[in-house]
């Protein structure tokens, strides 16, 4: 099949049978439709681990997780503690990219696992845009999970638009995209992502690829209501393309990707995420809340109707 290519601003995306295809390297394969079709294989994909981490927002000591607060001092971070704000229990935490007459806007919160990290992570989160999100065209928006070499929890950070060389970093965004306004604001969800084989942009930069659903497959959130998104990272073994990055929507298996090399050094473990909201050209307050956040080894799945007990 012709590969159809697909100039985004964001990424050159080089689709051929559901795959990014990258001349002379390894190629993501896009292979939800096998694993959904598969019993054993959608088990071993969704099998429970052990939850490291988990935030309700419930009082002001959720801050005390994450090691930096972007926005909190001018009050575009808070938790949110009126009525029928949260998903579950009393609080959510409220994140504001400020209005900036369409100058790049943003704010966020960015958790440390530790320096040992994990080869593969969950980050479950529930989200919600406001009723008037409207990014405009570009925007990262949502949960990440990046891993690092070493201790430094700072590492990797400012490298848009570099690709990373396998013993250093590399990072995944489950986030939406508005298709240059063809679709409705937030856009349809994808994983954005950064790793030592994905493909160049044409401006000789590497912005984060588009690893994302067959087209018939996108889902647009509805804004002003929840929505549980969780997504994987399985690191490779070092030599061998057996990485793996996959999305759930409400505890369906969204998208699946095997045949990654996301690294070529071992100690490049997951041990960073983060939840922000950054907008490439704000021209108005866009807000959306987060709740529910949990990291686990294993599939986690979306949270209990009811809250726990405060």
């Amino acid at each position: 099949m012709a590969e159809r290519v697909l100039r985004t601003g964001l990424a050159t995306l080089l689709l051929a049978c559901g795959a990014l295809a990258v001349a002379g390297q390894q190629a993501p394969a896009l292979v939800t439709a096998a694993t959904r079709a598969d019993p054993q294989a959608l088990a071993a994909l969704e099998r429970p681990g052990r939850v490291v981490f988990e935030d309700g927002f419930e009082t002001d000591a959720s801050f005390d997780n994450y090691f930096e607060v972007r926005g909190r001092k001018e009050g575009l971070v808070v938790r949110d503690v009126l009525a029928g704000r949260a998903h579950r229990g009393g609080g959510a935490l409220r994140v504001t990219a400020a209005a900036r007459g369409g100058r790049e806007s943003g704010a966020g919160a960015t958790g440390w696992l530790g320096a040992e990290g994990y080869d593969r992570l969950h980050l479950r989160l529930c989200i919600r845009y406001a009723e008037d999100y409207d990014q405009g065209n570009l925007n990262h928006t949502g949960g990440s999970l990046a891993a690092v070499a070493g201790g430094n929890r700072w590492a990797g950070m400012g490298s848009a638009g570099q690709r990373p060389r396998g013993d250093d970093r590399f990072n995944s965004r489950f986030e939406p995209w508005c298709d240059w306004r063809r679709l409705p604001p937030p856009g349809y969800l994808f994983l954005y992502t950064y790793w030592m084989e994905m493909a160049r942009d044409r401006d000789g930069h590497y912005w984060g690829n588009m690893l994302g659903p067959e087209e018939a497959e996108r889902f647009v959130p509805q804004r002003g209501r929840w929505v549980c998104l969780e997504h994987m990272i399985k690191a490779n073994d070092v030599g061998q393309a057996n990485g793996e990055l996959a999305a759930w929507i409400d505890g369906r298996l969204y998208v699946h990707y095997t045949n990654i090399r996301w690294r070529s050094a071992a100690d490049v473990r997951l041990k960073r995420f983060d939840l922000g909201v950054y907008i490439h050209a704000c021209a108005q307050d866009n807000t959306v809340w987060f709740d529910d956040v949990a990291l686990g080894t294993g599939y986690i799945g979306p949270p209990p109707a009811e809250a726990p007990p405060r």
